[in-house]
């Protein structure tokens, strides 16, 4: 069954209260599940000049929560304003079951406009429960937006490289307007899909050994909070510099660049080295020649176009005719010769058969 909570600034809540307060959760959920949820609701604050779009959070949490794990699949959003005329926000958590794991990955969920809430409208009150639809999870590569913003989309292995090896979360600054979602789906699926759930991530910044802490955070450069720490921070990462300076190597590099048929290809080119037999079909068609050659009679021309027609029209690859003789000026008086030879030759029969002599 899906599970979610909906956090954001009401006049009375669903435990009572007013301000920023449960609008919305499905019933029978735990107090200790809610409370854990709503702490996951702050939205940071962000540069001046940012858009609605610029200030969304989109998060991959997990979360200790009565002695087990849960998954957060978290969409933040500025939402208008309040009862009191602030600016408000709304924040849209969902539980991920085994089921949707097994299906679909983080980022496919949260890149689905359909699967969150934009406005929160009347009393709070309690949400029925149902089944979440799973998104299938996606294989982006070549990883396009990484070749974009980075120059070089084998910066996307290298940064999976650097999460695995650290022990603490890392923030990746990227370039100003960059779709840091799609940088996030984008990386998560050169990973195995089942392991795509390993790696929690965050489109704003997230502190570091926090409660809510991920394993990357994808960090405008803009972000008021980026020029709060020292830019020589280890967990800090700019593509060019420190442990993103050198050039990408690798599969999985090489994967990011091309993606699965570059794969394929290296195996073909393997194989040949090593003396293995590679299976060859042609190709589904052929190039069509540039005019075919007619023959000189009316009537051959006249097929051999009418062909040609029938050929373009099915789409099909025109075959080119060549010649079957060549123009000559004799070719009449030969053509002659060998019908009188021919007459002659049957009349000697003939009068040889009925015993006449010549």
């Amino acid at each position: 069954m899906s599970v979610e909570l909906i956090h954001t600034s009401l006049a009375s809540g669903l435990d009572g209260g007013s301000g920023y307060t449960v609008a919305g959760r499905t019933g029978g959920m735990p107090a200790a599940m809610s409370d854990a949820l709503s702490r996951l609701s702050g939205l940071p604050p962000a540069w001046n000049d940012a858009t609605r779009e610029e200030k969304i959070l989109c998060a991959f949490r997990r979360v200790e929560c009565a002695g087990q794990s849960l998954s957060v699949v978290s969409r933040i959003t500025p939402s208008g304003m309040d009862y009191t005329g602030r600016a408000n926000r709304l924040s849209h958590h969902r539980v991920i079951d085994a089921r949707v794991m097994s299906e679909s990955d983080p980022a496919a969920l949260l890149e689905d406009d359909a699967l969150w809430r934009q406005e929160w409208v009347g009393a709070a009150r309690e949400l029925s429960g149902g089944i979440l639809p799973a998104r299938l999870a996606r294989d982006d590569a070549p990883l396009h937006t990484w070749e974009r913003e980075f120059g070089d989309a084998g910066f996307a292995a290298s940064v999976l490289d650097i999460i695995m090896k650290s022990g603490i979360g890392v923030w990746l600054v990227v370039p100003a307007m960059s779709k840091r979602l799609r940088l996030a789906a984008e990386m998560m699926s050169l990973l195995p899909q089942k392991q795509r759930w390993q790696f929690t991530f965050a489109t704003r910044p997230v502190a570091p050994g926090s409660e809510s802490s991920v394993k990357i955070c994808f960090v405008d450069e803009r972000e008021p909070e980026l020029a709060a720490h020292s830019a020589a921070s280890a967990w800090i990462l700019r593509v060019g510099v420190g442990a993103l300076a050198a050039q990408p190597v690798g599969e999985l590099a090489d994967r990011a660049r091309h993606g699965r048929g570059h794969e394929l290809a290296n195996d073909k080119a393997n194989a040949r080295e090593a003396g293995g037999q590679i299976q060859w079909s042609p190709p589904a068609k052929l190039a069509a020649p540039h005019e075919p050659e007619l023959c000189d009679t009316p009537q051959a021309s006249a097929m051999q176009v009418g062909a040609v027609e029938r050929a373009k029209n099915l789409g099909e690859v025109v075959i080119q005719v060549r010649r079957v003789a060549e123009p000559s000026s004799s070719s009449g008086v030969w053509k002659w010769f060998a019908m009188a030879f021919i007459l002659i030759a049957a009349l000697v029969w003939l009068a040889v058969k009925s015993g006449g002599t010549l």
